[in-house]
């Protein structure tokens, strides 16, 4: 006889409060009972006091939704009314329409962000089974609050639509700007039985992730749910522009141990274009045609017969081979010696050249809180398990180190806070430079610990750093001339990418084209990278240094991360070596053998 093992799922509820969470009730279901309970939902009083609720459905892989909001010139609930006293701190919920169509389930609620009224909500991935059971025209309802400490929060308006309504109203504009998002796809925020406007919210990004067919209907989705539906709906149509997704500044964490920071070279800037969203394009005026004139009697046609080509005389024959057109005629008699290839990235490096790998990571308060699980310097007590940034020095790193010739890393970081002051470009740990990815790994975090001095900050920028490693790529060119060799640097930035000013930072790297080096810029996190991509087009000469790498889209293939860093590497240490005249050297290392 076969024993069925019962299934059990335990509840717990917590109020979390600035001293810790505070346990308020847990209970213990077993799914078999509620499966068979009606509506397949069980009550069970909980330990502590009232009551827990559970209903369980049936999952099917629908995808995924990307998703994020943006709130313009929301309504305060604060001070007078107007947000002039106290900004709130808006977060917004979603909830779908229950089977029933009676009611409404949350099914997600975003973080908030503080002190705004033009909130840039964090990019949410939501499970399209838990969000509209994978209709795509269920109707939701996207509900904004001011988040209050005390959990009375404050609502601050509501509009409803489906996920084909967010995805029509993708405000994704040319402009990659999302300060300039387009209203006329905007959703108004309503509140009360007035319908008071509270404001409007733009959809920044809205995919779908892992769906075979996009939509169950190819219809566009309907403003409204269907009459029956006892909850109203009128969602406007709105489109969205790219957007920096919102991190809340985190307060420093207090850390030890104030590294000097290392003296930038003085560079004289000559600046690229100023970093610009593109400006809408001018409406077509027509211009008015020409006075018509009346055409003039042509003259008759009178075809000529053709003339033919030259007949075919061969030369006399002397027993000499081929000669291609532009070949000496001195050498008529020589055989054609096509010219030598290009160089290539192996010919310097077996040729002598110093490969140098220099890294810098960003400290900055955007990234979170070190402390805490989710943000991207975090590490489970700093145990075995990487978070984002150590997973991209990893992966992304160990690709350019194993080029490396002395596997010796200066490592610096930037907007790090020490003593009061905010250093832009500060070594990492006790050493000038560390051996190895694995002693970068240890370098860095060692900055998180009681001796290192350091509390996280702002602004965010690079231009320090870029400016110290081009004074670093120098020195060590001017030491290998001494020894009759090239070296080469590459500097690995690892950042959230939410820089202070992009065309600052594009300046700097037009300034920095002159030096042997490029600039492998690692983008973790999810923000949005559209500033990043204009560095990434800064040239001078025809020469490009900056090269920026997703991580978040790479991180699953190994391979072609290897690719894409070197791809670009090895370009750009040729095409600086070639423009200054410089030819690989002979093989000096034939036991040693570099490849990617």
């Amino acid at each position: 006889m076969n024993s069925v093992i019962p299934l059990f799922l335990s509840f717990a509820v917590y109020d979390k409060t600035d001293k810790g969470d505070k346990p308020m009730g847990s209970a213990m279901f077993n799914i078999a009972n509620v499966l068979a309970a009606k509506g397949n939902t069980k009550g069970k009083h909980a330990k502590g006091g009232g009551t827990i609720f559970v209903k369980i459905q049936k999952y099917e892989e629908k995808g995924t939704l990307r998703l994020q909001l943006k709130g313009i010139e929301l309504k305060s609930t604060e001070g007078l009314g107007l947000g002039i006293l106290v900004k709130p701190d808006p977060y917004f919920e979603l909830h779908r329409l229950t089977i029933d169509r009676k009611g409404w389930d949350l099914v997600h609620r975003s973080p908030p962000v503080r002190n705004t009224l033009d909130p840039v909500w964090a990019e949410a991935v939501i499970d399209l089974g838990t969000l509209c059971r994978g209709d795509m025209n269920l109707p939701l309802r996207i509900k904004v609050f001011d988040h209050e400490k005390n959990g009375k929060h404050v609502d601050m308006g509501e509009f409803q639509s489906s996920v084909n309504g967010l995805l029509a109203s993708k405000n994704f504009s040319a402009t990659q700007d999302i300060n300039q998002a387009d209203l006329a796809s905007a959703f108004t925020l309503r509140i009360g039985k007035n319908k008071k406007e509270m404001g409007q919210v733009v959809v920044l990004r809205a995919d779908l992730i892992g769906m075979e067919t996009v939509a169950r209907s190819q219809d566009p989705a309907p403003s409204e749910p269907p009459k029956q539906d006892p909850a109203p709906s009128e969602p406007p149509k709105q489109d969205p522009a790219p957007t920096i997704a919102a991190a809340p500044i985190v307060p420093e964490v207090a850390v030890a141990y104030t590294p000097p920071a290392p003296a930038p070279a003085p560079h004289s800037p000559q600046p690229p274009t100023a970093y610009y969203a593109p400006q809408p394009t001018a409406a077509y005026s027509p211009q008015p045609t020409a006075a018509y004139y009346a055409p003039q009697p042509t003259t008759t046609y009178s075809p000529q017969p053709p003339a033919g080509p030259p007949s075919y005389t061969p030369p006399p024959s002397d027993g000499a081979p081929f000669v291609p057109p532009g070949v000496a005629a001195a050498n008529a008699h020589q055989h054609y010696t096509p010219p030598p290839p290009p160089p290539t990235f192996e010919a310097y490096i077996e040729g002598g050249c110093l490969f140098n790998l220099a890294v810098a990571i960003d400290f900055s308060a955007s990234n979170g809180d070190p402390r805490q699980m989710g943000n991207l310097h975090y590490a489970s007590s700093w145990g075995d398990d990487k978070n984002e940034y150590e997973r991209a020095l990893h992966d992304v790193g160990s690709v350019l180190a194993k080029h490396d010739t002395e596997q010796r890393h200066p490592f610096w970081g930037f907007s790090g806070k020490f003593q009061g002051q905010i250093r832009q470009s500060f070594q990492c740990g006790p050493n000038a430079e560390v051996q190895g990815i694995d002693g970068i790994q240890s370098a860095y975090r060692s900055m998180f610990t009681s001796r290192s001095g350091m509390s996280m900050s702002e602004p965010t920028t690079i231009t320090d750093v870029i400016k110290t490693a081009a004074h670093y790529a120098k020195k060590k060119s001017e030491q290998a001339r001494y020894e009759k060799c090239l070296s080469y640097t590459v500097l690995m930035i690892i950042t959230d990418g939410k820089l202070e000013d992009f065309t600052k930072e594009g300046r700097t790297i037009y300034d920095a084209n002159d030096a042997p080096m490029s600039i492998v810029a690692v983008g973790v996190g999810s923000a949005d990278f559209t500033g990043m991509r204009y560095l990434n087009d800064i040239d001078r000469n025809g020469r490009k240094m900056f090269n920026f790498l997703p991580y978040d889209v790479l991180k699953s293939n190994p391979r072609m991360i290897e690719k894409v860093t070197m791809e670009k590497v090895s370009e750009q240490l040729v095409q600086y070596f070639t423009s200054h005249g410089i030819k690989p050297g002979k093989k000096v290392a034939k036991d040693i053998v570099f490849s990617f």
